[in-house]
């Protein structure tokens, strides 16, 4: 494999459309849920994002049992390093505004509904 090739499986794809928060609200005031919420939302993304590098690695490991470990090792870095690459800060606190503003339009839509009093 040339090293352009290469490289371009390590690079993972544009990231997540994320909404942009007022920067007084607080991200860490999030609840264990919440927070479990926001690693699969990040995971996901990740691995949406390097599809082209998963799929290179599944097509080499569907065709081996346990010579896998062996003959897939350079394809398993290469998904790794795009996985490393698709997980940073920033697409944390890109899954961490997507969650909270989930949150935010639940709570918009509680206070907009009607209290009934019986």
């Amino acid at each position: 494999m040339d090293a352009e090739t290469k490289e371009r499986l390590m690079t993972p794809g544009p990231p997540a459309d994320a909404p942009s928060l007022a920067p007084n609200l607080q991200l860490s005031a999030l609840t264990r849920r919440e927070e479990n919420e926001v690693i699969d939302l990040r995971r996901k993304h990740a691995y949406t994002r390097c599809a082209d590098a998963m799929r290179y690695f599944s097509e080499c490991s569907s065709n081996y049992t346990i010579g896998v470990v062996w003959k897939c090792s350079e394809h398993k870095d290469i998904m790794n390093e795009c996985l490393r690459r698709a997980n940073t800060v920033d697409d944390m606190d890109r899954a961490r505004s997507i969650i909270v503003d989930r949150r935010l339009k639940n709570m918009e839509e509680k206070l907009s509904k009607p209290r009934k009093l019986f």
